[in-house]
C-alpha cells in the first residue's frame, strides 16, 4: 500500500460544508444513476448558489445549463462533485487544478479499491483536498446543502452524522427521519484517504447548528489519532460512537464507561437525540409512572446504569400528595401516580419535580389506556420542556396513538421513547457525558 500523506488548507472545511458554488461532474439524466440522484438532490432541496453540471453529453439538466468540462465554466467553483467512473478521474482532477478548484467530494469508487489511491495521488498532485473516494456525499442544513446520495427528504435538527460507509450512510439519514431525529449535517467518508474523522468532527464541534454527533467507524488509519480526536471533540460536544470493529474500541480504549460505543444504529440515534438536548448537571433523577409494573422494569434497568434514582424526600413527598390519586405511591422512585391518573396529575407533579434544585433530570413514562390520551400528555411535555432548562425524557407506550406522540415529541428535538430501556439508556449517555466533558 502507498503511503498516504495528507496536507492541511485552512478553509478547505468551510468550503465543504459552506461552499458558495459547486459543479457536479459526471451528470447525468437517468433516475438512478449516481450523476442524476446527487444534482436533484442539490437542486431541490434549495442550494442557493450557482451549480455547474458538467457532462458533454447533455446541453442541459433540470434547466440548468450543462457544460463539457469544468474548463468551460466561466465562474469560481468553490467545490466539486464527482459521479464520473473512477478511471476518468484522475485527468479530471488536473482539470479542476487548471480551474483553481481546491476541494472536491469524489462519490465514485469502492473503499478499498486501488484506484482511490490513484484519485488520491492526482488530487494532492494538483492542490486538491478531497473528501473519499466512494463518499456518500455532505448534507448542511445551514447551507441547504444537500449532495448526497441519501433521501432529499430530511428531517432537520441537530444530529450531526459522520460515517465510512456510504450506503449505511444513507439508510441512517432515512432512518434517522423515520425515527424522528434531525439531522444537522450528514458527512460520508468514505476511504478518509484525505480529509480524515478528526478534521470533519473538529469542524462540527464548532457548528451551531449541530448539538451532538455521531460517528460510524469502522477503520482505524493512524494510530492514537482517532482517539485523541473523540476526547477532544467530546469535551466540547457529545459524541456517540457507532460501530462493530474490533480495532476502534482498542483504539478508543480508555473511553468506554465515559463516552457511549454501541454497534446498534437504533441505540445510536436515540442517545444522539437525547444528548442534543438540554445538557444535565448531576445524576439524580426521578421518574414518575401511571404503571407499577412498567415503573418496577425501569428500576430494574437501572442497577446496570450510571444514574441515580433516589427515594423522595419527606418534603417532596409533601408536595406530590396533593396531585396523586388514592392508591398512588409517591414515596418510592419511581412514583406510581397509578392507572387512573390523567394528564393534569402528571402536569402537577412533574412541575413540583422540576423546580426542585435537587432533582437533576426527570423521566415521565405514560402507558397508553383506554382512559388516557397520548397526545394530550405529549402536548403537556411539550410545554413543560419549554419551561425548565433541566431534561425530561418521555416514555410513552402503547400502540398507534402512543407512537404518534413519540414521534410529535422527537420531531421537535424533545427526546421521548416508546420503551423504558431506550429511554433509560439515553438518559445513562446524557449522564456519563456531563461527567466526562467536565472531569
Amino acid at each position: 500500500m502507498r503511503e498516504v500523506i495528507s496536507f492541511v488548507e485552512e478553509d478547505t472545511l468551510r468550503t465543504l460544508f459552506e461552499p458558495r458554488s459547486i459543479a457536479v461532474i459526471g451528470v447525468s439524466k437517468t433516475p438512478g444513476k449516481m450523476g442524476y440522484e446527487v444534482l436533484t438532490n442539490l437542486v431541490k432541496y434549495g442550494f442557493p448558489g450557482p451549480i455547474f453540471p458538467v457532462n458533454p453529453k447533455y446541453a442541459e439538466i433540470h434547466d440548468i445549463r450543462c457544460y463539457k468540462t469544468v474548463l468551460d465554466v466561466t465562474e469560481d467553483i468553490d467545490l466539486a462533485i464527482l459521479v464520473s467512473p473512477v478511471e476518468r478521474i484522475p485527468k479530471i482532477m488536473g482539470e479542476l487544478g487548471a480551474k483553481g478548484v481546491k476541494v472536491a467530494v469524489v462519490i465514485s469508487g469502492k473503499r478499498g479499491d486501488p484506484s482511490s489511491y490513484d484519485i488520491y495521488e492526482s488530487a494532492q498532485k494538483h492542490g486538491i483536498r478531497i473528501l473519499g473516494p466512494s463518499s456518500m456525499g455532505i448534507f448542511h442544513i445551514k447551507s441547504r446543502l444537500n449532495a448526497t446520495l441519501g433521501p432529499m427528504e430530511v428531517l432537520e435538527g441537530g444530529v450531526g452524522l459522520v460515517t465510512e460507509s456510504r450506503t449505511l450512510g444513507m439508510a441512517l439519514m432515512g432512518l434517522a427521519t423515520v425515527q424522528g431525529v434531525g439531522l444537522s449535517a450528514v458527512i460520508g467518508l468514505g476511504d478518509k484517504l484525505d480529509v480524515s474523522e478528526s478534521e470533519v468532527l473538529s469542524y462540527l464541534a464548532e457548528d451551531r447548528s449541530t448539538r451532538s454527533l455521531v460517528l460510524h467507524a469502522e477503520s482505524v488509519k493512524d494510530r492514537g489519532s482517532l482517539k485523541a480526536a473523540v476526547e477532544e471533540v467530546a469535551r466540547r460536544k457529545p459524541l456517540v460512537i457507532l460501530t462493530a470493529s474490533d480495532q476502534v474500541k482498542e483504539e478508543l480504549k480508555g473511553l468506554q464507561g465515559n463516552l457511549p460505543i454501541t454497534d446498534d444504529v437504533i441505540t445510536a440515534l436515540d442517545m444522539a437525540l437525547a444528548l442534543s438536548g438540554k445538557r444535565i448537571k448531576g445524576r439524580s433523577f426521578i421518574a414518575v409512572t401511571n404503571s407499577g409494573g412498567a415503573g418496577k422494569l425501569l428500576k430494574g434497568m437501572s442497577s446496570d446504569s450510571i444514574l441515580d434514582l433516589p427515594e423522595p424526600g419527606n418534603d417532596l413527598i409533601e408536595e406530590m400528595r396533593q396531585f396523586v390519586p388514592e392508591g398512588g405511591n409517591f414515596s418510592t422512585n419511581p412514583v406510581d401516580i397509578t392507572g387512573r391518573a390523567g394528564t393534569d396529575v402528571y402536569r402537577g407533579v412533574l412541575d413540583v419535580l422540576m423546580s426542585r434544585r435537587d432533582v437533576d433530570g426527570v423521566i415521565a413514562l405514560h402507558c397508553e389506556t383506554a382512559l388516557s390520551d397520548p397526545m394530550r400528555f405529549a402536548s403537556m411535555i411539550y410545554d413543560l420542556w419549554d419551561l425548565y432548562d433541566k431534561p425530561i425524557i418521555p416514555v410513552i407506550m402503547g400502540g398507534k396513538k402512543a407512537l404518534e406522540a413519540v414521534l410529535s415529541l422527537r420531531r421537535k428535538g424533545i427526546p421521548a421513547y416508546p420503551t423504558p430501556c431506550r429511554a433509560l439508556r439515553s438518559a445513562d449517555s446524557l449522564v456519563r457525558w456531563s461527567l466526562f466533558s467536565t472531569s
